[in-house]
This record gives structure tokens, C-alpha cells and sequence, in this order.
């Protein structure tokens, strides 16, 4: 394992002034994930808006899903309800943006707050990093053995050879939001994109452990698990199979020179 780099910074208040939050919702103000996500909220100080989410029945009902980049670039068509959950991020960077804002805390709804100290600890000692980054993670979804660890005050930062699965907690910042908006198609999932650092020059990093976790099974089960499974079904075949691995191979390839 390689040695933890150990940065020197001055101490901060926890969280300096009301960081802007945006949580990412389809439930209405009294559904179980929205009020969920209020409760936790209320205690942390947090200038919070929620933002109604897209839905989506088909990836063709957005004209920003681009099929043939889809089939080009990944192993199986995108579902509705992903096309839906990327544009509802958007819809976040934008308000973000037009807010004017240097930087936003976002929340997909089926977020929880694991440790409230080590999340404010985490989001103030990341605004005072002397390195450059783009978005901190908060949340990852089975993580691999990180390439970079940098520990900073109150918080271990780390970096991974692609960034981990999961957009349910994490900060950005505006320059990020304007780099990802200049995109104008969707073809793979939002946290796909992003284990795809190189292709928008991302620096993306992670706070160890996690502060932020997923309660999708507390709160009702996901509203994308089923419609995946079903697109994995449709499209399972050799040829597919084969496609996935040599995409695989090259993502490898490129995230090692990327990280170099």
C-alpha cells in the first residue's frame, strides 16, 4: 500500500456559512424518501432545495440520449429511468449555476447520513485542500483498493484508478457543472461517465470511509434495480458479451494512463 501523503492545512469552522444542497426527489413532501431526507437535513446547516426529478419511460423520450453512442460506448442500452436520473442531475448543475455558487452539496434521495461529524469534517476540511479537485465523492458503491490516499486535518482523501459506482452524496464544484453541462448527450449512466474521468478531464476524489451511505431498502427498495435487470435480460448474447469486455480493456488501459 502506498504511503498516506499528509497535508498541512489550517483549521476551518466545520462548515463555513450555509453550504447550498440540492436533493434529487421523486417523492412528493410527504413520501417516505423526501421526508427522510428532510429529517437528516434539518440538523445540519444546510441551505437545502429539493428538485423534482424527470421521469422517464424510455431513454428515446429524452432527445439528449444519443442510441447509437449508447451501442458504440456501452454494453447495453440505457434505461428510462437512468436517462431520468442523469437529467435530473442536470437540472441540479444548472440551478447550481445560475445561483452562482462556487460549490453545492447534491443528494440523491435514498441518501444516510452515517456520521454527521465526519460528514461536516469531510466537506470542510475538502474546501481547504491545497490540491485541485473537482468532486468529492461521499458515498461509494464497492470501492476497489484506492491509488492515492492524502490526509488532510480531520479527513482521509482518496483517489481510485476510475472513480467507484453511486451519485447518492457528493460536492462539486461549479467549474465541474459547466464542464459536465457542456456535454450534450447521454449515452451511459451518470456514475458510468464519471469512472470515465479522462474523457472530461474530472478530477474526481473520495472521502475514506464514507460518510453518506444508501438506504434504498429502507425507503421502499430501488427505482432502477428491476428496470436494469430487465435491460440486462433483453440484451444478454455473445456478441454483447464480447463487446463489454473489450470496452472493459480499453477503460483499463486508459485509466491507467490517466492516473499516471
Amino acid at each position: 500500500m502506498k504511503a498516506v501523503a499528509t497535508i498541512p492545512i489550517r483549521p476551518l469552522p466545520r462548515v463555513s456559512g450555509h453550504l447550498p444542497c440540492y436533493v434529487l426527489t421523486l417523492d412528493s413532501p410527504w413520501g417516505i424518501r423526501y421526508r427522510s431526507a428532510a429529517g437528516q437535513l434539518a440538523r445540519l446547516p444546510l441551505d437545502v432545495t429539493f428538485v423534482p426529478g424527470v421521469r422517464l419511460d424510455a431513454p428515446a423520450e429524452s432527445p439528449r440520449y444519443s442510441a447509437w453512442r449508447n451501442r458504440l460506448l456501452m454494453k447495453r442500452p440505457m434505461t428510462g429511468g437512468e436517462v431520468g436520473v442523469y437529467l435530473g442531475h442536470r437540472r441540479i448543475w444548472r440551478l447550481l449555476l445560475a445561483a452562482g455558487h462556487d460549490l453545492a452539496l447534491v443528494l440523491e434521495d435514498d441518501f444516510q447520513i452515517g456520521d454527521e461529524e465526519a460528514l461536516l469534517d469531510a466537506i470542510a476540511d475538502a474546501r481547504a485542500l491545497p490540491i485541485d479537485w473537482d468532486i468529492l465523492k461521499l458515498f461509494d458503491f464497492k470501492p476497489k483498493v484506492p491509488v492515492r490516499r492524502w490526509q488532510a486535518d480531520r479527513t482521509e482523501f482518496v483517489a481510485y484508478k476510475y472513480p467507484p459506482s453511486g451519485c447518492v452524496a457528493y460536492l462539486i464544484r461549479a467549474s465541474a457543472a459547466a464542464r459536465l453541462l457542456a456535454r450534450r448527450t447521454i449515452y451511459r449512466p451518470i456514475d458510468e461517465d464519471w469512472s470515465h474521468p479522462w474523457e472530461s478531464g474530472l478530477r474526481i476524489i473520495s472521502a475514506m470511509p464514507n460518510p453518506v451511505t444508501e438506504a434504498a431498502v429502507d425507503l421502499g427498495g430501488s427505482l432502477l434495480e428491476a428496470e436494469r435487470r430487465a435491460a440486462k435480460d433483453l440484451h444478454r448474447s455473445p456478441l454483447r458479451s464480447l463487446h463489454g469486455m473489450l470496452l472493459a480493456v480499453a477503460k483499463n488501459t486508459r485509466a491507467s494512463w490517466w492516473r499516471s
